[in-house]
C-alpha cells in the first residue's frame, strides 16, 4: 500500500468536518465517505507499496526524527472539489488554510526526505482533507451551493505521522501510522 506523511485532523475541527462529511452524505449517498479517522492533511506522498520497503520506512523514519517541529493552527474553511479519471466523478474535500508554518513544516520535510534519498515531485501543495470518494459530478456541484458559515473553525495540529494504508476487512483502508511525532 502507500506511504506517506500526514498531519492527523485535531479533535478541534472534527465536529465541523463531521457536518461537511454530513451535507456530502446527504446531497450525494452513493459516495464513498472517509472514515473520520482517516482524515489528515498529506504532506508528502512517498509512493506506492514503499512500506513493505525497509530501507525506506527507515530512511523516512530518520527524516521525520530529525525534523524540528512547527507548531501551527489547523485552520478549516468551506469545501471544494477534484475530478478524477474517472468518468462522472469527483473527490470532495475540506480546505484546510496553508499557514506560514504549516508550508514550513512541509518545505523543512521534503527537504530531509532529499537527502535521504527520496525523489519527490513537484506538485503543488493543496492543503485539504478528503472527505469522500466517487462523489456524482452534478452532486459535487451541488455541494459547493451549500452556504458555510462565515468563520474559520481552528484547532492546534498536534502531531505529524509516517503512514501506511492497510486494507481493511470492508475492503476500504486504514491509515496506520509508523512513525509520530509530536508538533508541539
Amino acid at each position: 500500500m502507500s506511504l506517506f506523511f500526514a498531519v492527523p485532523a485535531p479533535e478541534g475541527v472534527r465536529a465541523h468536518l463531521e457536518e461537511c462529511a454530513a451535507d456530502v452524505s446527504r446531497v450525494a449517498p452513493e459516495a464513498s465517505l472517509v472514515r473520520p479517522g482517516n482524515w489528515h492533511v498529506t504532506l508528502e506522498f512517498l509512493g506506492r507499496n514503499l512500506d513493505k520497503d525497509e530501507d525506506a520506512v527507515a530512511r523516512a523514519k530518520a527524516a521525520l526524527d530529525a525534523l524540528e517541529p512547527h507548531e501551527f493552527s489547523f485552520e478549516v474553511q468551506g469545501m471544494s472539489y477534484f475530478t478524477t479519471r474517472e468518468p462522472n466523478h469527483c473527490i470532495v474535500w475540506a480546505h484546510v488554510e496553508e499557514v506560514h508554518e504549516l508550508r514550513h513544516l512541509r518545505e523543512d520535510l521534503r527537504d530531509l526526505l532529499v537527502r535521504k534519498g527520496f525523489k519527490l515531485g513537484h506538485q503543488e501543495f493543496r492543503p485539504h482533507v478528503t472527505l469522500a470518494r466517487k462523489v456524482n459530478r452534478i452532486a459535487a456541484a451541488e455541494l459547493m451551493e451549500i452556504e458555510f458559515p462565515e468563520y474559520s473553525y481552528f484547532a492546534p495540529a498536534e502531531k505529524l505521522q509516517l503512514l501506511h494504508g492497510v486494507p481493511a476487512e470492508d475492503g476500504s483502508v486504514r491509515y496506520e501510522p509508523l512513525a509520530t511525532k509530536a508538533l508541539a
